[in-house]
């Protein structure tokens, strides 16, 4: 499914850094320090990042109008 071209961003269950890079239209650098900064809630599997769609809607609505420093 990650690979899919046919399965959108909000389509997937847990989200990638380079899905993240899309999101907020940052570069691989700055996806990879947000997920990686405490507060954030990424998981690690094998030396992979991700995060899921769920959690990432309860950061971004946490966060929002509020100032998130990496």
């Amino acid at each position: 499914m990650e690979n899919d071209p046919n399965v959108t961003v909000q389509q997937k269950k847990l989200l990638t850094v380079e899905d993240i890079q899309s999101i907020f239209k940052i570069g691989k650098t700055t996806a990879y320090q947000l997920m990686r900064s405490s507060g954030f809630p990424a998981l690690r599997v094998n030396h992979r990042l991700y995060v899921s769609q769920e959690a990432l809607d309860d950061w971004i609505r946490t966060y929002s109008g509020r100032q998130f420093l990496i």
